[in-house]
């Protein structure tokens, strides 16, 4: 009997662990996180203009200077893309042609400072 409990315990929590991690984090500034190479992006739409916070696997913030980025969103079935600029300490920025639901689907492609680029995904 405490085998079948045992079983049906480690299931459970195999389960629920698998569920939880189907969901987009939130981030230290209300957005959803994604990775993208060796940064965690975070997102946030708000009032026309997004933002892309970048930090290191560990949440440290990642200096912008020298990235330079690229949001290519679905905003009311259109492709809009966005050209995001550093705006602060571990901020890109950047300004939509219109108004922006508050979790916009699509992908930010991130150029670092050599010349390598990532991709983060937000669904």
């Amino acid at each position: 009997m405490k085998f079948r409990t045992t079983i049906a315990a480690a299931l459970t929590l195999l389960l629920s662990a698998a569920h939880g991690a189907a969901h987009d984090a939130k981030g230290a500034n209300g957005g959803r996180v994604a990775d993208a190479g060796e940064y965690h992006v975070e997102l946030v739409a708000k009032n026309g203009t997004i933002d892309v916070f970048l930090s290191d696997h560990n949440d440290k913030v990642v200096a912008s200077v020298g990235h330079k980025a690229l949001a290519i969103l679905v905003i009311e079935g259109k492709s809009q893309r966005i050209a995001l600029e550093p705006a602060g300490a571990g901020r890109l920025s950047g300004k939509a042609s219109g108004s922006l639901p508050v979790a916009p689907k699509g992908v930010v492609q991130i150029t670092r400072p050599n010349g390598k680029t990532v991709q983060a995904r937000f669904n």
